[in-house]
């Protein structure tokens, strides 16, 4: 019997070299800087909150919640990941905030921005919700007329997410009504898994049928409740009503974007003030989010066609670190230029810049 014998295989093994500190994870935290710098994100913060310390110097308030931000859309989850970002040198040359420290190398990027965030006040803090209403109306401002009638016309929906504010019983503040929502539904609609959220809207005592019995059912009614100020006095209104709140679901989209997209599923420190500053960099992350979506994707009159970290038409942080900003790079200059080298393949980053770039000036 012959046997065929096969080349072996040359596998090239490796040497881990000295770290090349022209290298960056991070290389579209350009993208997140020319934002900032084309909308005025760390000038108009700075502005409406006033100076942080006695003496007008080093860090302000839009340094500290950009840093944080920047950070956290990277996909820091910790303060501590303030002292890694600050560690990628090349980094420090496409992130908004350099350092967050006011001497590198003597303060960690961590105490130095927890020591500012305890500087701020609540007065202060008031007024960095007015900076980022300035800087969300310069961003409608840079986009076509039909587009910016489409995020501005209809009813603005303000929510609180249930895992802050919990309201029970008709006589709470600001409480009226308790709209109580029951739909009919074909037993096929319902799934066996317990887990299933449309089980759980059932009555209890069908919910605790078994299956097959709740598969003969001739009506099955799934109850859902919501607790509103509005009038629902007739059915024509409490029809309204109900449309209305199922429709609004989407700022939900917002709370998870917060919390799983950036870093709002948990509070880093035992200081109110630097807990009070996560927050907010975490709210600007989500903004950030938003205005990128808005200012660099495709679109015809009202509709947006195509954008660069969207999931099912919404714009996701996470969508967006992967496709965008989680990009490796390599720094180098040429003839007086900073020069940013991507991978083969990466071109979402040059096209984002380019249209970045292309906006005119904000006023």
């Amino acid at each position: 019997m012959m046997r065929i014998r096969g080349g072996k295989q040359n596998r090239h093994r490796p040497r881990v070299g000295a770290p090349d500190p022209t290298l960056t994870a991070n290389a579209g935290l350009a993208a997140v800087s020319e934002l900032c710098g084309r909308l005025d994100v760390i000038e108009v913060i700075d502005a409406a909150a006033g100076p942080v310390k006695q003496r007008d110097r080093g860090f302000g308030a839009g340094q500290l919640l950009t840093g944080i931000a920047a950070a956290q859309l990277a996909g820091e989850d910790f303060l501590t990941g303030l002292d890694r970002q600050r560690a990628d040198a090349a980094g420090q040359l496409l992130t908004p905030v350099p350092g967050l420290a006011p001497v590198p190398g003597l303060a960690p990027a961590t105490a130095a921005a927890a020591g500012l965030a305890r500087r701020i006040t609540p007065a202060q803090w008031l007024q960095v919700e007015t900076g980022l209403a300035v800087v969300t109306g310069r961003m409608v401002g840079l986009l076509s007329p039909e587009r910016a009638a489409a995020l501005t016309d209809g009813p603005v929906t303000i929510d609180l997410d249930a895992t802050d504010v919990e309201v029970y019983g008709s006589k709470n503040r600001g409480v009226a009504w308790n709209l109580v929502r029951r739909v009919r539904l074909d037993p096929g609609q319902v799934s066996a898994d317990p887990r299933s959220r449309r089980r759980r809207t059932l009555h209890p005592a069908r919910r605790a049928l078994p299956f097959p019995e709740l598969a003969e059912a001739e009506a099955i009614y799934a109850c859902s409740f919501i607790l509103t100020s509005l009038d629902v006095s007739d059915p024509g209104k409490a029809a309204a009503v109900e449309h209305w709140y199922r429709h609004r679901a989407t700022v939900e989209n917002v709370f998870r974007d917060g919390k799983h997209g950036a870093a709002l599923r948990h509070l880093p420190s035992g200081y109110h003030q630097v807990n009070m500053a996560w927050m907010w960099g975490a709210l600007l992350a989500a903004s950030m989010a938003g205005w990128l979506h808005q200012l660099t994707s495709l679109t015809r009159g009202r509709d947006i066609l195509a954008g660069h970290g969207t999931r099912s038409g919404n714009a996701m942080i996470e969508t967006l670190r992967w496709r965008l900003i989680a990009v490796p790079g390599r720094l180098i200059r040429h003839a007086g230029q900073l020069i940013l080298r991507l991978p083969p393949g990466q071109h979402l980053l040059a096209e984002i810049l380019a249209r970045l770039r292309a906006l005119p000036a904000a006023s």
